[in-house]
């Protein structure tokens, strides 16, 4: 029996599965802007997230450094996590860094700071949220949610922005990050925020198996955290024992996203009523700031899980909600139609029927004779 059940709700839950291989695919674009902040030419890899172009979607965005390294698997993490609903897709803009990647990334030096003039990590974060971000808004459809990524130098200017200018990304990935640079710098600047309660959003940080360079500075932030919890600042750490510096990216950045979006998911082997689905729907909608809706394939599968299991009156009040909701999608009223039937409900399920003829637009001679041939 729990083979049969495990089956019936794949099928009902999965279905799309079969279908990807021929689905859209991500799309990269290559993008090349002129900085007035930076005074040259930068260079841009745009992910869109798969379906991008046939829909009106609006999609949080995932920035990334080193862009063009490690855009192509991390829009690739966030498609499949994406595809099994452990988070939204995202578009992905990866900032390249090949050419002055230390000269954006890392911090100036204490006794090279010039009084209210930003220079490398500083005056990047300037360009990514004066020039990248507006670019990014004007040209695609984009929500108000940011997430910045960065590996190693990445890393440390991803924490910068974190301290710098709090509350400009929703959340910040720091993987290995190179905390020793300029005799532990980062550490001073993020212990003087957390004493004013500056820091906000999610934070995730890794580490791998190192040299005491990287991980006795990167202990000493994780322990500086540790002491100093704050209502505003939800912290993640992980060290990841079998990788290496190069390595532990791909790892990170999985462990990274579950972090981020970690109340997404809609708990696996539990059917889900309507009021389970509108708490899960409203609390995602609250953390991207949007309005989303239960998808009506989505509210369909449940309900023919709730039918199958004969809970009635919650598989009614979902296949009903969904007609309501989708008022000319097919399967949304043929659903409904066979719970009534299933249910012996045969009033019901002749006048959803001629509701169904009366309202569904555009009908195929098929579709018609299938609906028809539903209720005799």
């Amino acid at each position: 029996m729990r083979k049969i059940l495990h089956g019936f709700i794949l099928l009902l839950l999965c279905s799309p599965c079969c279908g990807w291989a021929a689905a859209d695919q991500t799309e990269v674009r290559a993008v090349s802007i002129k900085s007035a902040v930076l005074a040259e030419q930068r260079e841009l890899v745009v992910y869109l997230p798969a379906g991008y172009q046939q829909s009106n979607e609006r999609y949080p965005v995932f920035y990334l450094t080193d862009g063009d390294i490690q855009g192509p698997h991390t829009a690739g993490t966030i498609d499949y996590l994406a595809k099994f609903e452990q988070m939204p897709p995202m578009i992905v803009v990866g900032i390249v860094n090949r050419q002055h990647r230390e000269r954006d990334l890392t911090l100036t030096p204490k006794d090279q700071q010039k009084p209210n003039q930003p220079q490398n990590a500083d005056r990047f974060l300037a360009f990514v949220e004066n020039e990248v971000i507006p670019y990014v808004k004007q040209n695609y459809r984009t929500l108000d949610y940011q997430v910045l990524s960065g590996t190693s130098h990445g890393g440390q200017f991803a924490i910068n922005a974190l301290v710098k200018r709090p509350g400009l990304f929703n959340a910040i990935i720091a993987i290995s990050p190179s905390l020793y640079w300029d005799n532990n710098q980062l550490l001073g600047l993020t212990e003087q925020a957390l004493k004013q309660n500056r820091l906000q959003g999610r934070l995730f940080v890794s580490i791998a198996n190192e040299e005491p360079t990287m991980t006795a500075p990167y202990q000493q932030f994780v322990d500086l955290l540790a002491r100093s919890p704050s209502d505003k600042l939800v912290v993640a750490s992980q060290t990841f024992s079998d990788e290496t510096h190069n390595t532990t990216v791909l790892q990170g950045q999985y462990a990274a996203l579950k972090h981020v979006f970690s109340g997404w998911a809609i708990p696996e082997g539990q059917p889900q009523t309507l009021a389970d689905l509108q708490a899960k729907f409203a609390s995602r909608a609250k953390l991207l700031k949007a309005d989303l809706l239960i998808p009506e394939d989505k509210a369909n599968g449940y309900g023919q899980w709730l039918q199958y299991l004969n809970r009635q009156q919650d598989a009614l009040v979902l296949l009903q909600w969904n007609r309501t909701n989708y008022p000319q999608s097919f399967h949304a009223h043929t659903a409904l139609i066979n719970a009534y039937l299933h249910f012996k409900m045969a009033a019901e399920a002749k006048a959803a029927q001629k509701d169904a003829l009366q309202s569904l637009k555009g009908l195929s001679t098929d579709q018609k004779a299938q609906l028809e041939a539903l209720v005799i």
